[in-house]
Formats: C-alpha cells, sequence, structure tokens
C-alpha cells in the first residue's frame, strides 16, 4: 500500500485517477466497511487503483486544543485495516485550523478536485467545510463537475445506529461480542512488554504487562479472554484490566496478559491483544491461595470458551 500525505495549502494530484472513499473511519465499523467496499468495487469496475481519504490528527485535537483524545484505533491501524480490505493509496490529509475554516466551495475546489479523483464514495452523513457546511446535497449537485459522487446509505444493527461512539460504549461495558460483531474482528490494542512486580509469576501465571498509548480505549475493568500475537505466532490468552487489588499496589490502571502454552522472556517486545470475551469483574482475594484457585477456574473456562468458539480458526 502506497502513503500519500498532503497539506491542503500545497495540493498535489495523485499520478493517476483513483476511486475513493473519505472521512475519519475511527474503528473502521461495518458502516465504515460499506465505503470502503464500494470504493473497492468501484475502482475494479474502472480498472484505477481505489484509495481512503482521511485526515489527521483528530479534528478534535486541532479544534479544541486537546491532548489527548482517545480512540478505537491509530492512523497506523486504520492503515492497516484498510490494506487488508484491498485499499491501494492511503491519504493523509494534514488537518490543521484553516482547513476546518475553509468553505465548502473552497474545500471542494482545492481539496477533492485536485486529489484527481474518478469517484468519490462518502457516507450519508458526510459534512465538509467550515461548520459543516457542505453535505450530501452539495456534492450531489456539483460532484459531477470533477467526479463521479457515490453516496452509501446508513448501514444500522437491528435499526439502530452504527457508531464509533456507540462502539465505544460497549468496549466501556465490557461486552466484547457486541464491539466484535460491530467492527467483524475483536476489537483491540498492542503494546511493548515491560518489567512488572512479577507477581503473577510468584503464583505460576506469569504474565506480560503492556505499556499502551493512552489514546486507546480500554475495556471495562475485569478478566478477558483474548488473541495475543507476538512476532507473527498466536496464542489463547487471559489479561487482567485493573490495579491488582489483592496485593494493593497500583493506583493506575494496568494491562497483563498471560499466554497460554508459553513461557519466554519478551521485556521490550511488542504484544497486540484482541479482546474476545470479558470473563468477571476484578477481585480483591482475601488470600493468595484464593487467587490462585480463582485463576485456575478462569484458566479452565478460557480453555472450554476457546474450544466451544473455535477462537483461534475465527480470526
Amino acid at each position: 500500500m502506497e502513503r500519500y500525505v498532503l497539506n491542503h495549502e500545497e495540493m498535489k494530484a495523485y499520478p493517476e485517477p483513483l476511486s475513493a472513499c473519505i472521512g475519519y473511519f475511527d474503528g473502521v465499523h461495518i458502516g465504515h466497511q460499506a465505503l470502503v467496499t464500494t470504493a473497492i468495487e468501484a475502482a475494479k469496475q474502472r480498472n484505477i487503483k481505489s484509495a481512503m481519504i482521511t485526515f489527521h490528527p483528530d479534528p478534535w485535537v486541532v479544534l479544541k486544543d486537546m491532548k489527548h483524545v482517545q480512540h478505537l484505533t491509530t492512523l497506523k491501524d486504520r492503515q492497516d485495516i484498510v490494506e487488508a480490505m484491498g485499499i491501494d493509496v492511503f491519504i493523509v490529509i494534514n488537518f490543521t485550523k484553516s482547513l476546518a475554516a475553509m468553505s465548502k466551495e473552497d474545500f471542494f475546489e482545492t481539496i477533492l478536485c485536485q486529489l484527481n479523483l474518478e469517484v468519490l464514495v462518502y457516507g450519508f452523513d458526510f459534512r465538509f467545510g467550515y461548520m459543516g457546511q457542505g453535505d450530501t446535497q452539495y456534492l450531489k449537485d456539483i460532484g459531477s463537475t470533477c467526479f463521479t459522487p457515490i453516496e452509501v446509505a446508513e448501514v444500522k444493527d437491528d435499526d439502530v445506529k452504527i457508531s464509533t461512539t456507540r462502539i465505544t460504549h460497549l468496549i466501556q461495558e465490557g461486552k466484547m461480542e457486541e464491539v466484535t460483531r460491530l467492527l467483524k474482528r475483536p476489537y483491540g490494542f498492542g503494546g511493548i512488554v515491560v518489567d512488572g512486580r512479577k507477581k503473577g509469576r510468584e503464583i505460576g501465571f506469569p504474565t506480560a504487562n503492556l505499556d499502551i498509548l493512552p489514546e486507546y480505549i480500554v475495556p471495562k475493568l475485569g478478566v478477558y479472554i483474548a488473541l495475543a500475537t507476538l512476532n507473527q505466532r498466536q496464542f489463547l490468552a487471559m489479561v487482567n484490566i485493573g490495579h491488582n487489588p489483592t496485593f494493593n499496589t497500583r493506583s493506575d490502571v494496568s494491562v497483563e496478559a498471560y499466554l497460554l502454552d508459553f513461557n519466554e522472556m519478551i521485556y521490550g517486545q511488542r504484544l497486540e491483544l484482541k479482546f474476545v470475551h470479558r470473563i468477571r469483574s476484578e477481585l480483591k482475594f482475601s488470600s493468595i491461595q484464593e487467587l490462585i484457585e480463582q485463576m485456575n477456574e478462569d484458566y479452565r473456562y478460557t480453555r472450554e470458551y476457546a474450544h466451544e468458539f473455535k477462537l483461534t480458526e475465527q480470526f
């Protein structure tokens, strides 16, 4: 996949005609995926390249001067996901206050018409230009002067809107099966394995402690079944998200993964986690023995769940 980064002050046409979808696409949920597949299909019909046009950084960071905005996906995550779907070119337009202040006419003429688009695919609620002045009707009216405009209808889930906000709430409630259904993949994130307190090793469950980016949405505190990827190898994992109340040593939230059938030192390496199912809430045990007994029960449950739902075959 080719990555094409642009500033709106110095727009450069892509050297070949494109069929592109446009939006922020945080999460790349099934509503977003409808735009991606439409752009790819239109590209195949015309024998041209497909593209995604997105923006960076998050508009809230620029317009509200917010330092940390949480997301389902980073820019790289979005690129990786749509590359796997078949997108050829990933176009990133730097989002600035001057870009946000552009009129709909200027946005259309100096950005959309300058990218060498043969097709532009957009969602039913796509808006652009200052205060969202530009809308789908505007693109229907004048879009054909530069490209073929294609609007994709809203994708609903049992008559309920599919949105990044809705999926965020589900993650924060620990409803990972619903999240997987709306994303068509388990939600997850990765991080570098850092040195921990080694309490897990002392009780027979050595864990990898992850240093994750603060911009990721972290699931509800508790114990989860997850799929872990390390150096292109996949493992079943039990993940604790919380404060480790039994040991009374943390005020911050930690993410610790116990990889089944694995016993290697992996400090400094990157570990990716995909959260599949929430087993239970985090508990404070009156003794270490009680904790070990519960961990053994979680282990048995994880094995049974993975076997029943064929986890390693699904994803």
